[in-house]
């Protein structure tokens, strides 16, 4: 049998394991988030490089100022809804990563609370003397933690469609 020591040892490791896993995790859809984010602004950069090229090209060629206000205009325009596909495109980014991030935070909560659940476990086969101090740090630490986090996610405002 293990001693008391050799528990809290082990039991501490798996709590720091499950800290750094949820680290990674966190890191990984930043940097998903992050690709994405980048790839949207190359295609918004190679878009408007594009289009500069034809309004470039077409405004060259134009015979009259008549012509060149109407072929002003029509750039604009295609300007105009350019920048509004980009907006959109933006929100679907941002809501993607609020809900990776939702995700990745929903099942490390429930990671992290089923290892100090067994590190709760050990606390509680250790002689009571040793107990009250520890017990103690680990409510007022911990113990709030999953109604912050549900009282939080109950209060954002609904998204909208």
């Amino acid at each position: 049998m293990f001693s008391f020591s050799e528990q809290w040892a082990l039991a501490g490791k798996a709590v720091v394991e499950a800290q750094l896993i949820s680290a990674q995790a966190y890191a990984q859809a930043a940097v998903e988030s992050g690709a994405s984010v980048l790839d949207l602004q190359l295609d918004a950069a190679r878009a408007a490089l594009a289009a500069a090229t034809v309004a470039g090209n077409q405004l060259l060629s134009a015979k009259d100022p008549q012509a060149l206000l109407e072929l002003s205009r029509t750039q604009s325009q295609l300007a105009i809804e350019r920048i509004g596909a980009y907006g959109r495109q933006a929100k679907d980014v941002a809501q993607e990563t609020q809900e990776k991030f939702d995700t990745v935070t929903k099942g490390e909560f429930a990671a992290s609370r089923q290892k100090f659940g067994e590190l709760v476990q050990v606390v509680k086969q250790t002689p009571v003397p040793l107990i009250i101090p520890f017990n103690n740090f680990l409510k007022t630490t911990f113990g709030g933690a999953d109604e912050g986090y549900d009282k939080n996610k109950n209060t954002r405002p609904a998204r909208q469609a």
